[in-house]
């Protein structure tokens, strides 16, 4: 057995530990499921980490992923500490996904020289200074989840950085129904980041709202409301939290007016997979996914009126929906889940055979 399959052997045999310590079930949430699920049903040791409660770990014993619940959020709790230093072994590979669990894992790195610590970074904002910094540089690598990203990180510490984009589960999703008669929506929480203010301000420019679902929940939503009735939009249709896959068949347009922080949006994957037009902000990390006038339409950030052009545009433009449609469905092949795992089963590989040299 030569040396790189020696590595890779070991690799696979390895426990890999994904660490969240998150409270609610949003993207970076349903990736860490998504990833470990596909590397469990491919044979592969996981273990889910989370705080008892987390909505990931109800979800993570649906897939049959052994799961540990620990006793609080915050990352430095000694009690946290405690409970998943006791469960690591030596050779496992200790992977966090968002920045508390970060924090968590630096700490046990410290501690544990027996461990391969890998970080997740999901959002564009650039790296805080003193130990946000330093946490994120005691890993082995950072893997970025869009290019914007990993710019970010590169600007602000010299450890190895990649780009493996969120992917999706194909094979959830069906394609949109005929008869929606044009519905427009949303999903993402109701927060600021998602940028529904200024959708709600593009579709009062219209002459004619179309009806428009609302999906998803957050500290904004009474805000929102109050914003949607000063408008006098009289067509939003508030859905709550749903799964995309329910909701998007429904739907023949989806907008993604993102204001800032955004990774690699998975609901515009989902839209694609479904066979809906989307409609999304030119944030950079947008832009790595959407051309415009290609596989969606790009409409200026903060600016109500040119995302009301775009609207208008879709809806009056067949054969620009059938084209966008097409190439989405192409495209989106890409993003399967087992891409994903593929391209963290090599970054552990690497990881692994430098740490070995």
């Amino acid at each position: 057995m030569s040396v790189a399959q020696a590595s890779s052997r070991r690799t696979e045999c390895a426990r890999i530990i994904h660490v969240d310590l998150g409270c609610e079930f949003r993207g970076g949430q349903r990736q860490v499921v998504y990833l470990a699920a596909a590397q469990h049903q491919a044979g592969r040791p996981v273990l889910i980490v989370a705080p008892k409660g987390a909505p990931v770990l109800a979800r993570a014993r649906q897939h049959n992923i052994p799961t540990l619940a620990l006793p609080a959020r915050f990352d430095f709790d000694p009690r946290n500490i405690r409970s998943l230093s006791q469960a690591l072994v030596s050779g496992d590979i200790l992977h966090t996904h968002d920045a508390r669990s970060a924090s968590l894992g630096a700490f046990l790195g410290l501690l544990r020289r027996d461990v391969l610590l890998i970080h997740t970074r999901r959002v564009s904002y650039p790296l805080g200074r003193g130990w946000s910094r330093c946490k994120y540089s005691l890993g082995s690598v950072v893997v970025c989840v869009s290019a914007e990203v990993q710019d970010e990180v590169k600007r602000c510490i010299t450890t190895p950085t990649i780009v493996i984009s969120s992917a999706i589960v194909l094979s959830r999703y069906r394609p949109r129904l005929l008869g929606n008669g044009g519905r427009v929506g949303i999903i993402g929480a109701l927060t600021e980041q998602k940028g529904h203010a200024q959708f709600f301000r593009a579709l009062a420019l219209l002459k004619k709202s179309p009806e428009v679902w609302i999906v998803g929940q957050g500290k904004l939503e009474a805000e929102l409301h109050d914003l949607a009735h000063s408008l006098g939009l009289r067509n939003v249709v508030w859905k709550g939290q749903q799964e995309s896959p329910e909701v998007l068949p429904f739907l023949d347009v989806l907008v993604v007016p993102s204001a800032h922080g955004e990774g690699s949006s998975g609901v515009i994957k989902e839209a694609w997979a479904c066979k809906v037009p989307v409609i999304c902000s030119d944030l950079p990390a947008n832009l790595e996914l959407v051309s415009h006038e290609k596989n969606g339409l790009v409409f200026i950030n903060h600016n109500p009126q040119d995302l009301a052009e775009q609207l208008q545009r879709i809806a009056n433009d067949a054969l620009l929906r059938e084209k966008m449609i097409k190439a989405g469905s192409k495209d989106v092949l890409s993003y399967d889940v087992s891409f994903m795992r593929d391209a963290y089963d090599d970054v552990y590989r690497k990881v692994r055979s430098f740490s070995l040299a």
